[in-house]
């Protein structure tokens, strides 16, 4: 892994926080992640890959201040980081920043440079016809030498490293969806098609009014698919309204012809899918709306309310019952490939709902299928799915067990404190490894152990640990799952 030199991981629609192997690649000189939904801050020590020449880090959710050992990165002679929510100082040599490449981020200090663009390439490269290559020969040039790609097996132990060679594997794969076209609702007119009725009537009018036209004040959430808003269509009738990304979808008839069978998934553990508009304009699909936000802000926040062991015990159980639906009720059954907190919703009474769901690929009656098209998100993809680019419900399991461990511990999928640990190490490969210790007390929050019922936290992070196997003929079915926790429900109160 470390002679890579050249990584596009661009256009993929990942989310989370960059992943810190990357620091690891020390032969890494073309990083490109541009346009996809990365937050968090920028990794500090990128600074320490002396041969890193190009750096495309635009249109993601990046926070935080530019690394100020960027300055010193000789090397840098391409780098973008515009449209982002970048904060502070521009910390970059005159050589490597021009100022379209930190335009759009709002809290970021006004960019002053006195030359152009092409003339700092001239004063870094010199004059190309005495044989100096511009920034954009240099990252072609480097792209023409690794059009195959070799790299050696390694365990899913290395969740992360297992996650970036599949990536690099894509890239030689032709990026398509595979859809059955139908002819209806492929017009440009502006209506919309109801799936389950509420009790009025919505129009493309009334919805887009609801939203503010988008407005950002009613951004609720982002994702890999499109933003989604609140809106009030009239007072007391509050939908959700995702807004999809016109890209992700090869036309009109495919996304018609997805969104008319998912609007026949039906489950009280399932967001409901009320209605969609679809043209060559605009597509959006509309959602009942769900008051309790979702379960990665419920995660963050647990520290300031009390958490039970039943209500941690109840979003397990519904998330498990909503895919054991998928799994094994529908027809054609439906693949999720997209399992995290940020997809599961709740209501006031913290009932989970997971959202999102086929919006990835539906699966036919084949065991598995293979795609050209990874989806998901770091830490929570199914290591044979990133490395095989073949999915199966096994990888729904693998995800959904992260999901149980974030739940029950204090630490993220990718915890930064896992880095002592070595490369690769996640919470998957901490959790095996207290209970192979006989410490599985030391995985749950304290105030979640010491409240218990102790046994029964053991069982379930005996039942996410199995669903987390490296081999997915050894996870249990959602099916398996489901019982499994109804058999330690606790009693209602």
């Amino acid at each position: 892994m470390k002679e890579i030199r050249y990584l596009s991981l661009s256009n993929n629609n990942f989310s989370g926080a960059m992943p810190w192997d990357l620091v690891q690649l020390s032969s890494l000189e073309v990083l490109e992640l541009s346009s996809n939904s990365l937050s968090g801050e920028i990794l500090p020590d990128l600074a320490e890959l002396k041969h890193l020449s190009a750096l495309r880090l635009d249109h993601n959710k990046l926070t935080g201040q530019i690394p100020f050992g960027f300055s010193n990165m000789t090397a840098l002679s391409v780098f973008n980081v515009s449209f982002n929510n970048l904060t502070g100082s521009i910390p970059l040599n005159s050589i490597s920043l021009n100022c379209e490449s930190v335009k759009e981020n709002p809290n970021l200090q006004p960019c002053h440079t006195d030359q152009s663009s092409s003339e700092l390439e001239r004063h870094h490269f010199g004059n190309i016809s005495q044989g100096g290559r511009s920034p954009r020969e240099n990252i072609q040039k480097i792209r023409s030498e690794f059009n195959q790609i070799e790299i050696a097996s390694i365990t899913s132990a290395s969740v992360i490293f297992s996650v970036l060679i599949a990536l690099i594997f894509f890239l030689v794969c032709m990026k398509k969806f595979a859809c059955n076209a139908v002819s209806d609702h492929v017009s440009g007119r502006k209506e919309v098609v109801t799936c389950n009725s509420i009790s009025i009537q919505l129009t493309y009018e009334n919805v887009v009014r609801a939203t503010g036209c988008f407005n950002l004040q009613n951004c609720i959430g982002s994702g890999g698919f499109g933003a989604t808003y609140k809106a009030e269509v009239v007072p007391g009738v509050v939908v959700a309204v995702k807004r999809l990304s016109l890209g992700r979808f090869q036309g009109v008839q495919q996304f018609a012809a997805e969104i008319k069978t998912l609007g026949r998934v039906q489950h009280p553990n399932l967001v409901t899918l009320i209605g969609y508009h679809v043209s060559e304009a605009e597509m959006f699909l509309i959602y009942n709306y769900l008051p309790g936000g979702n379960l990665e802000n419920f995660i963050q926040e647990r520290s300031r309310r009390t958490v039970e062991w039943r209500m941690l015990h109840k979003i397990a159980l519904d998330i498990a019952c909503a895919l054991m639906h998928l799994h094994d009720e529908c027809v054609p059954r439906v693949l999720h490939r997209d399992i995290k907190p940020s997809n599961i919703l709740l209501d006031k009474h913290f009932n989970a709902y997971l959202s999102d769901f086929g919006l990835a690929r539906l699966l036919g009656t084949s065991e598995t299928h293979a795609t050209t098209d990874v989806a998901g998100t770091f830490g929570y993809v199914a290591p044979e799915y990133a490395m095989t680019c073949r999915v199966s419900d096994k990888a729904d399991v693998y995800s959904y067990g992260v999901v149980v461990l974030v739940l029950l511990s204090d630490k993220k999928a990718l915890d930064p404190s896992f880095s002592s640990f070595g490369n690769g190490f996640n919470i998957v490969t901490w959790a095996s490894m207290l209970l192979a210790q006989g410490q599985g007390c030391e995985f749950f929050m304290a105030r979640l152990w010491d409240s218990g019922p102790q046994h029964d936290l053991i069982e379930v992070l005996h039942l996410a640990v199995m669903c987390t196997g490296e081999s997915p003929s050894s996870r249990p079915s959602m099916r398996e799952v489901a019982r499994r926790l109804k058999a330690i429900q606790p009693p209602t109160s």
